[in-house]
């Protein structure tokens, strides 16, 4: 399976409906060294779905022009050791705070794109500043979830010359590689860790299985 069929067959649809002022996630699940960062961010020569996704969006936005409006930001967070960090802007852990839009990360820059060589720069960056350390079953293991947040705001204006305005928002995530305790490095940072990665890796199997099912969560 070519990285561009895995983009048409899990995303390419999503990026439609950000378009048309909807949500939508995407993510790779699995065990280090599964290939789920080969899968989203790929190489130069195979990008990936984090890529593809870009530079759908771009096309679709140029062929809207002419319809109006489209204006598209995006942030790029990682939560490690059940922190949160602004990986375009290293510092001190993001806050979480709920607000009427939900649970946001405080003080998170957002960043307006233009084209898709820009978001390219900065996600090269923030991959840059991304925590990954070897471990015994991948040399450059990510040790955290890392979530590319990209926004489009779109605005017209009606006959009777009203603004009309929606948005959409696209999060792509890297999730951490989960490992079992007895493969990792016991009784060191690695196995918090571990345990840490799994924990929230649990968490969102459990979020996604009440979804599924139809429960709160």
């Amino acid at each position: 399976t070519t990285q561009q069929e895995v983009y048409s067959t899990t995303t390419g649809d999503l990026v439609e409906a950000v378009l048309e002022g909807r949500n939508g996630s995407v993510f790779c699940y699995g065990a280090t060294g599964a290939g789920k960062t080969y899968t989203m961010l790929g190489t130069v020569e195979n990008p990936g779905v984090m890529v593809l996704a870009i530079k759908d969006l771009f096309a679709k936005v140029r062929q809207r022009s002419l319809d109006g409006n489209h204006v598209v930001h995006l942030s790029y967070l990682e939560v490690y050791n059940e922190t949160v960090r602004d990986l375009l802007s290293p510092g001190r852990p993001l806050i979480l705070r709920e607000d009427k839009q939900g649970i946001v990360a405080a003080g998170l820059t957002q960043y307006r794109a233009y084209s898709t060589d820009e978001v390219m720069a900065l996600l090269q960056r923030g991959n840059h500043n991304r925590t990954t350390e070897p471990t015994r079953c991948n040399e450059t293991s990510s040790r955290s979830h890392a979530i590319l947040q990209v926004i489009v705001e779109y605005k017209t204006r009606d006959a009777s010359m009203n603004i009309i305005s929606r948005v959409g928002k696209l999060s792509l995530i890297d999730l951490a590689g989960s490992e079992r305790a007895v493969a990792t490095d016991q009784r060191t940072l690695r196995s918090l860790e571990g345990a840490n990665i799994n924990r929230s890796l649990l968490a969102l199997s459990s979020c996604i299985n009440a979804l599924v099912e139809g429960k709160k969560h």
